[in-house]
């Protein structure tokens, strides 16, 4: 079976090569299907008998038919010969009849009918759903906002209402450190006397609040004669309960108007503090001429008493709001039963302010390795119970 490429009409001579009708070439009928070839429309409308179609055809691998699993869309091939626009006639109706060309020849036949079909509209693209944002970087984001808010309440909250209450709760006197005693080897003042006094005295300073447990000194002449009755000074001051006050001192006789001391048992000292006198003009600027001198006089008299004495420092120093002139010095005492003891000691020449006064006090402070809270000459009168003496004392009015 032979088959013209043009115009698809067979010819059952297989010796014959060209197509009577246009002359086209004869190829075998079950030759591949040529894609760029004119399509006639069906074998019913060139004539022949048309077989029942196969259940299911074959594939045609070179067949321009576009498939999808719902629907299938029919696709023309591409026409190569001058034939005019493509006529769609339905299945089953009468072949147009040949066009001819100018030249007097047959054109190519028109394509064949393609099928109406109704195409399933073709499944739309899912899309995916947007992915919403977390909402966890704002939510930490607010938490660290409240965080920070919570703390800035909390510190105004501390210096706006809790501070100051807490500051109105202590007291406005100095803490007493209170320590126990451990123990001393000597008492090594051996020139101080003392005596409590209940009574408040009159003073010209602002009052001092002074902590529970604290006893108040008041100097009196009554007992005193003399050169302390000649240079009587009016003052005061608080110590700690648990200290001493030196009964020989404050009396006829004595060589200081006060001693009182922290001492271990056997009589070895911690601390020691006593006031005697040295004659002034009355303030610093008046007395600072004579200080040289005192402090020479001094240090020569306490180099008797003490071994290995050495002066360390000397100058202007103030106690409470008095200006004073102090110097400072160490000492040792050695071979004692708490073996060798250091001491350290400071005087403070103290007017009393007040222009034309001619007697001024002597604070004489001494203090050993035996207290605890101290570690060299720079602590004494700084650390331990003795500044509680120092910050209490005040000059009255001479009576």
């Amino acid at each position: 079976m032979k088959r013209c490429q043009k115009c698809n009409r067979t010819y059952p001579d297989d010796n014959q090569k060209f197509c009577t009708t246009d002359g086209g070439l004869l190829i075998n009928a079950d030759q591949a299907f040529d894609p760029n070839a004119t399509i006639q429309s069906t074998a019913a409308n060139m004539g022949f008998p048309v077989a029942p179609p196969a259940q299911d055809p074959p594939v045609d691998l070179n067949a321009t038919i576009a498939t999808s699993s719902t629907a299938e869309t029919a696709v023309l091939p591409r026409n190569t010969g001058p034939t005019g626009s493509p006529t769609f006639v339905h299945q089953g109706s009468a072949p147009l009849p040949p066009q001819t060309s100018q030249a007097g020849q047959a054109s190519l036949p028109p394509p064949p009918p393609v099928p109406q079909q109704h195409s399933a509209p073709l499944p739309s693209t899912a899309v995916a759903p947007v992915k919403k944002k977390s909402k966890l970087p704002l939510i930490l984001g607010i938490v660290a906002v409240l965080l920070v808010l919570g703390a800035g309440a909390l510190v105004a909250l501390f210096f706006l209402v809790i501070k100051p209450r807490l500051d109105q709760a202590q007291p406005d006197g100095p803490v007493v450190t209170r320590t126990r005693p451990a123990t001393v080897d000597e008492n090594l003042n051996t020139n101080s006397n003392t005596t409590p006094a209940d009574t408040p005295a009159t003073t010209t300073e602002a009052e001092f609040t002074p902590p529970a447990g604290a006893l108040r000194f008041e100097n009196s002449q009554s007992n005193l004669d003399g050169k302390l009755a000649d240079h009587y000074l009016d003052f005061s001051f608080y110590y700690p309960q648990h200290w001493t006050v030196d009964p020989k001192a404050g009396v006829a006789g004595a060589s200081n108007f006060a001693k009182v001391e922290r001492m271990l048992p056997k009589n070895f000292t911690q601390e020691n503090f006593a006031v005697g006198w040295y004659t002034s003009k009355g303030t610093v600027a008046d007395d600072s001429p004579t200080y040289p001198q005192l402090v020479e006089l001094m240090g020569a008299n306490l180099a008797k008493g003490f071994p290995g004495y050495r002066k360390v420092s000397e100058g202007p120093t103030k106690i409470n709001d008095l200006d004073g002139y102090e110097f400072r010095f160490v000492s040792v005492s050695t071979g004692t039963e708490k073996g060798d003891i250091q001491l350290w000691g400071r005087v403070v020449f103290l007017p009393t302010g007040v222009s034309g006064d001619q007697t001024g006090a002597t604070l004489i402070m001494l203090a050993t390795s035996l207290a605890p809270e101290l570690s060299g000459v720079d602590d004494v009168g700084e650390k331990g119970e003795m500044p509680l003496i120092l910050e209490s004392f005040r000059f009255g009015k001479k009576s």
